[in-house]
């Protein structure tokens, strides 16, 4: 679970800039809290502002973060881009910190860069604010010294002391970020495994571009099939039910395409004997597909088929591919939606509304919002007005971006005003009560029919 991140001289974020989790003074919706002794974090966030005020540049900010954990490579400091408008910030580091919850304990990491050298690393078990624990400690010198502190806990031996010797003098890089070394270290770092297992698995970052690339994975999971199920014939996409198609490997190839089955049945049968998985296929179509060998040895092809019934009852199959963007979008986010639904994971959506109708999409995350069985975290970065509603969202879960007059983009939520409960924020929002809509000059003043005429000469 997501308690705050903080950034620094990134893209437009200037200053050291904070989202959080954690809940202000509202009173509705208690059912909208988690609770870890007297930690209370919200479960849904919702991330407003006009084009360019800088929410995409959060997310960015946190998936690079992630990269640099799960990876533990330097070369995506390449990534990092300072604040360009004040030449000054082109002298100062970029500094990341994330602060979670992970099965019962609350840690913080965080990384400072500068000139693409790590100049600051650290890890603390924050004991949900009562108290900072440090795990480690690694700063790097001007001149490219290393030191590493580590918490005394760790040193049981002289051979753990030689061990971190080791990493300050020549195991680690100046560049390389130490908590991914310390989680796959043979010594028991527990807390640096813990951290680089949430970053792994408990944090799902999604940006617009993404296209799942395992979501035929999540159908051929009957509980998932089940849940999706139940949720799409009541959104009006004409989909009556979801199937996994299954075909021999020959058959779905065909008798012009053997060279093709050969292939993929070889790459199926190796990839199992060493992980155990199936392999994921596309066709011309551009059709997600599932190679995978059977408990008889024979290998099949599975694919996404939609039932599509019309006004006689008859039924009629529908590939993934021929739904329209709204359906598929939505399908794409299913095993999001589900993973929220069912597991402690803290999931950002940036454009969740793409495609998808606004109705539609408002009545589909009140139904999941609502659900106090829910045990994840859901963030949402978007334009649509439409989920601004206070019968969905607290005023504590939503949050503003906007730019001040120096380019920097601030970030402050809903409850930081003194509105009323029953105020429609959808109209003050879009009248500029709450900031973060776009500023635009006097459309009168265009000359658009001048260039007309100078290129008609009419």
């Amino acid at each position: 679970m997501l308690i705050r991140f903080v950034v620094s001289n990134f893209l437009s974020f200037a200053e050291e800039t904070e989202f959080n989790m954690l809940t202000g003074s509202v009173r509705r919706k208690k059912d909208h809290e988690y609770h870890f002794g007297d930690l209370s974090l919200l479960k849904t966030a919702a991330i407003y502002g006009a084009n360019g005020a800088g929410k995409s540049n959060l997310v960015k900010a946190i998936a690079l973060l992630q990269k640099i954990v799960t990876t533990g490579e330097w070369n995506y400091f390449t990534d990092i881009q300072t604040f360009r408008l004040n030449p000054e910030y082109a002298e100062k580091p970029t500094s990341f910190e994330i602060e979670f919850v992970m099965e019962g304990k609350s840690y913080s990491y965080g990384l400072s860069v500068f000139q693409n050298i790590i100049a600051e690393e650290w890890l603390y078990l924050t004991h949900f604010g009562k108290e900072d624990e440090v795990v480690f400690n690694r700063t790097t010198s001007q001149e490219g010294e290393t030191k590493i502190k580590v918490n005394d806990r760790y040193f049981q031996s002289a051979e753990d002391k030689f061990r971190v010797k080791l990493y300050e003098e020549e195991l680690l890089p100046n560049d390389m970020p130490l908590i991914k070394q310390l989680a796959e270290a043979k010594q028991t770092f527990e807390e640096a495994k813990m951290v680089y297992k949430w970053f792994r698995l408990h944090l799902m970052v999604i940006v617009p571009s993404a296209k799942s690339s395992s979501m035929i994975d999540f159908f051929t999971v009957e509980h998932f099939m089940e849940f999706t199920n139940d949720f799409i014939k009541l959104l009006n996409t004409g989909i009556s039910n979801l199937i996994i198609e299954t075909h021999p490997i020959d058959d779905f190839f065909g008798e012009n395409d053997k060279e093709e089955a050969n292939r993929v049945r070889k790459a199926v049968l190796s990839q199992q004997k060493k992980q155990g998985v199936a392999l994921r296929l596309t066709n011309n179509n551009f059709e997600e597909l599932m190679a995978v060998q059977e408990g008889d040895g024979n290998v099949v092809i599975k694919r996404l088929i939609a039932k599509h019934d019309n006004k006689n009852g008859q039924s009629f199959d529908f590939l993934f591919t021929e739904e329209s963007d709204g359906t598929k979008r939505l399908l794409e986010l299913s095993p999001l939606f589900y993973t929220y639904w069912y597991f402690s994971f803290t999931i950002i959506i940036d454009e969740v509304g793409r495609s998808i109708h606004p109705y539609l999409l408002k009545k589909l995350l009140s139904k999941l919002i609502d659900n106090q069985e829910t045990k994840g975290q859901l963030i949402l970065v978007t334009h649509e007005s439409h989920l601004l509603d206070q019968e969905i969202f607290r005023q504590d879960e939503i949050w503003f971006t906007e730019k001040n007059k120096d380019g920097a983009t601030s970030l402050y939520p809903l409850s930081d005003f003194k509105i009323r409960y029953d105020l429609d924020i959808r109209k003050g929002y879009l009248n500029g009560r709450f900031g973060a809509i776009p500023f635009l000059a006097d459309l009168n003043n265009l000359n658009w029919n001048d260039y007309a005429k100078e290129e008609t000469g009419v």
